[in-house]
């Protein structure tokens, strides 16, 4: 049954606005600063915060869980904090590896409840354009390059992986081990792939952390997921207003370590009230990026 969100705070491109929203089973069919002329039922929300469903990024999916323990992971890791999306990644050591770990990662999240996008880690001195040619052939658009002190990124072959990112962009993110970043190599990341116009993030991303706009406008991930928009798919989450940390030129700041969503909802249905989790297996699916790099992004 179609409903308005009335009178709502919301978060739409890292923006507060004060609007409402007209919602129809899984879509948001307006935004606007009224909408008196639409009859169906209002829901009032006072004082409260809505923000887009979070995206976020998990390497743990590849581990063997139990069905038992992979709900509990979901729901008290992700959907306890207003995830609505996934982005998973697995290891892959070699070329030969990919299929079958994709394969096994894919079997295993067949339960998800909510949508995920799949992404793959390779060691940066296993990184080919023969590995990034079969990472386009089975619809990963995401590489996560794992970069140790004693790899040589200039001896990646990135001339001929930009030659094949010219007809499908992928993109690409650091992977420091331990969390331990190299300046050394933090600088000939940056240098290297900005030289040959590489779509890439020039950070580390953190794990079971809402990533941001820009992050999901580079990876690709944006616009099916991340931002309220008419059109979209409904994702979003209720936070208190207290989860404001602050307001700098109309950015609302939330302090996502230390707050956690009231209600949580993906694709039009509740997955979090309050403390009441809810997990429908099955229920996500798989999204596939169609090109990285798409949409302006600037990092600092």
């Amino acid at each position: 049954m179609p409903y308005i969100i009335e009178s709502a705070y919301v978060i739409r491109q890292e923006r507060l606005q004060h609007c409402a929203l007209v919602v129809d089973h899984n879509r948001i069919d307006y935004i606007g600063e009224q909408a008196k002329h639409y009859t169906w039922m209002r829901m009032e929300i006072g004082e409260m915060i809505v923000t887009p469903g979070h995206v976020m990024v998990d390497f743990s999916f590849q581990q063997p869980r139990t069905f038992a323990q992979f709900k509990q992971y979901v729901q008290q890791y992700l959907i306890k904090n207003g995830c609505t999306t996934l982005l998973a990644v697995c290891d892959v050591p070699s070329e030969q590896e990919l299929a079958p770990a994709l394969r096994k990662l894919r079997q295993h999240l067949l339960n998800s409840p909510i949508d995920y996008f799949i992404g793959v880690k390779v060691p940066a001195r296993m990184l080919t354009p023969s590995f990034v040619l079969a990472c386009r052939r089975w619809k990963i658009r995401i590489i996560f390059v794992e970069i140790k002190e004693s790899d040589v990124l200039h001896s990646v072959p990135w001339y001929w992986i930009a030659d094949i990112l010219k007809t499908a962009p992928l993109a690409f993110v650091p992977y420091w081990p331990n969390e331990k970043r190299m300046k050394k190599q933090e600088a000939a990341w940056r240098n290297l792939l900005a030289a040959h116009h590489i779509p890439f993030i020039p950070f580390p991303l953190r794990e079971r952390t809402p990533l941001g706009l820009n992050v999901l406008k580079k990876i690709g991930i944006y616009p099916q997921k991340g931002d309220l928009r008419i059109g979209g798919e409904v994702d979003y989450n209720l936070y208190r207003k207290e989860a404001m940390s602050r307001l700098v030129a109309e950015t609302l700041i939330v302090d996502y370590d230390n707050h956690v969503p009231v209600i949580t909802v993906h694709k039009g249905r509740l997955l979090k009230v309050e403390n009441q989790l809810y997990f429908y297996p099955g229920f996500g699916t798989e999204r596939i990026i169609r090109a990285a790099g798409m949409f302006v992004a600037h990092f600092s």
